[in-house]
């Protein structure tokens, strides 16, 4: 698998910044990829900063269910996945990362980077 793009490797961890107008589907596509890379290269912490996607409407239920599930199925339970979004696209409840975790991937969802870091690098969150 070739690396994607707008993707960076640092020590311990890597960070894809993708950036376009898509459909939600493509950006699903476009993250699953990454995970997979992640998972595949043996990069266990992963920031994913969605805020350069443009053109689909925040995700409803079911549409966080097949998110959550394709992202865990891509992490197999060996990549931490922190996603910076904009704060509409953020479900109140955080639905999909309670389903991401019920299949084993530690994940969860920031409106900043700082914020996506600090949880993404601390030794004590597994």
């Amino acid at each position: 698998m070739d690396t994607p793009e707008h993707f960076e490797v640092a020590e311990g961890y890597a960070c894809h910044r993708p950036v376009g107008k898509v459909s939600l589907q493509e950006a699903i596509d476009l993250i699953s990829r990454a995970i997979a890379f992640s998972r595949d290269h043996q990069i266990r912490k992963l920031l994913v900063n969605a805020t350069g996607l443009s053109g689909f409407e925040p995700p409803g239920t079911w549409e966080r269910f097949w998110l959550a599930t394709q992202f865990a199925n891509e992490a197999r339970s060996a990549v931490k996945v922190a996603l910076v979004t904009h704060a509409e696209m953020i479900d109140p409840q955080r639905f999909g990362v309670t389903v991401a975790r019920n299949r084993g991937l530690l994940a969860d969802v920031f409106t900043s980077e700082a914020e996506a870091w600090a949880w993404l690098l601390d030794p004590g969150i597994h």
